[in-house]
């Protein structure tokens, strides 16, 4: 529950997420409900992803206790890749956008790939309510830095050291609530804890 408001806090000062999601809440008096029912998904997830990262994952998995989300790092950027980009902060506390283009494949815990994509996509790598206007915030997460300090505060923002670069390759499993949590799809049933494979083809900060 700490780890949790931690990333929440990180969320709202570092990810810049809307805040008309938070204000929906606040103005129907559901927020606090809200984040009971997000913690006990979280509870309720956690050994069912821990042991599909046990079968799926290799010896080189991860987890952040922060966020629940399983990780393996599976290819690393060169040292000039390492270089080539850093995240950067704004003055009002946020991510500068990067862009990234990636290949990537999203899929159900039974399996069931719901996205591939046979060429590499562009994305903008910020929180939004869909593809088109940023990334679910598991993807958020991947991306940035493992920690970031902020008004001489430290937060918890993502799970590689200094965030995904052009090069890396990463897998990782995160709980539905870090992905499209109670809603559902055509191909995403509702609650369901997602397991993406994302190669990074480039990345620079958009303009």
């Amino acid at each position: 529950m700490k780890n949790f408001k931690l990333l929440l806090v990180a969320v709202v000062a570092i990810l810049s997420i809307s805040s008309c999601m938070k204000n929906e809440y606040v103005e129907d008096n559901s927020w606090q409900e809200n984040q009971a029912r997000i913690d006990s998904t979280l509870k309720k997830q956690k050994p069912i992803l821990e042991a599909y990262a046990m079968e799926h994952l290799g010896d080189g998995r991860q987890y952040n206790d922060t966020t629940g989300i399983w990780f393996e790092v599976l290819e690393t950027p060169t040292e000039e890749e390492a270089k080539a980009f850093e995240y950067s902060i704004s003055p009002q506390g946020s991510f500068v956008t990067p862009s990234a283009k990636v290949k990537y494949k999203g899929q159900l815990l039974d399996g069931t790939v719901f996205d591939e994509p046979s060429i590499a996509a562009d994305f903008l790598i910020r929180s939004g309510s869909s593809f088109q206007q940023g990334v679910i915030p598991a993807w958020t997460i991947a991306f940035y830095p493992e920690t970031v300090v902020y008004n001489g505060q430290t937060y918890h923002t993502g799970l590689v050291e200094d965030g995904l670069k052009k090069g890396h390759k990463i897998r990782f499993i995160a709980p539905s609530p870090y992905c499209y949590d109670n809603k559902s799809s055509e191909k995403i049933p509702a609650d369901s804890p997602l397991d993406f494979t994302i190669e990074v083809v480039d990345i620079k900060e958009a303009n």
